[in-house]
């Protein structure tokens, strides 16, 4: 690989996905790279747009630009171009935040959304990305991956010390997640997911589409209602999928 291109790609990377503008130190710091390395990248960023340096704390921060560039691929991506009425149709037969999620690497990415109009305590935004055995969609398409071991042995490790995650106890889990066609997640801050996979004409999950929802308002009436409107949202996307 080029290693100026890396290495300017990992300085935009880590501005993009930081919560807050970032000082020059702290970049060289993170990316273990020299002060003077980074300037030279930031001066490079700046000039093409991408990147911008706040005035009164000289910390840097992403423009609107890298954003007009992620929903240009977004927008044109064919899964989520697919999923547009399906998701919302979902999200009318339960009343409950639905998602479109993909596997990215190890995680599940976040491409689309419709947030219900009661707000939850825990929620995640689109372009965000989870540990794919942490996420409903995540982990409904693992039950259909065949590699699906060697991501939740990588994802383990990144947990290990930060959460209890056991991941043989996850791969047998796996197994009934197949069987009944949907994943549950534990509740979390109040809040539970359903995963349903969308098969692509390889067999392979193209994605998934997900519903959350407090459990104060998961009755057994309304928990079947959300996994057999999400499994027929599921099986009606596969096809459309499919014709891509």
């Amino acid at each position: 690989m080029d290693r100026s291109v890396t290495r300017g790609l990992m300085v935009l990377e880590r501005i993009c996905r930081a919560s807050t503008p970032l000082r020059l130190s702290d970049l060289a710091h993170d990316l273990g790279l020299q002060k003077s390395t980074v300037h030279r990248i930031l001066r490079t960023l700046v000039e093409l747009g991408h990147v911008e340096q706040e005035l009164v704390t000289d910390r840097y921060r992403p423009t609107l630009k890298v954003w007009e560039i992620g929903m240009a691929v977004v927008d044109e991506h064919p899964v989520r171009r697919a999923a547009a009425p399906f998701l919302q149709g979902l999200h009318q037969a339960t009343g409950e935040t639905v998602a479109l999620t993909v596997l990215a690497g190890d995680d599940v990415l976040y491409l689309d959304k419709i947030t219900a109009p009661r707000p939850m305590a825990y929620s995640t935004r689109v372009g965000s990305r989870v540990p794919a055995p942490l996420a409903a969609g995540g982990v409904a398409i693992l039950a259909q991956e065949p590699g699906a071991g060697e991501i939740v042995e990588r994802v383990a490790q990144r947990l290990l010390n930060r959460r209890d995650f056991d991941g043989a106890a996850f791969m047998a889990q796996l197994q009934q997640v197949r069987e009944r066609g949907y994943s549950l997640t534990q509740p979390i801050a109040g809040v539970m997911g359903f995963g349903g996979a969308i098969l692509g004409r390889d067999g392979h999950a193209a994605g998934a589409l997900s519903v959350t929802a407090p459990t104060a308002r998961l009755t057994d009436a309304k928990q079947a209602l959300i996994i057999e409107a999400m499994l027929h949202a599921c099986a009606s996307m596969a096809e459309a999928v499919g014709e891509i």
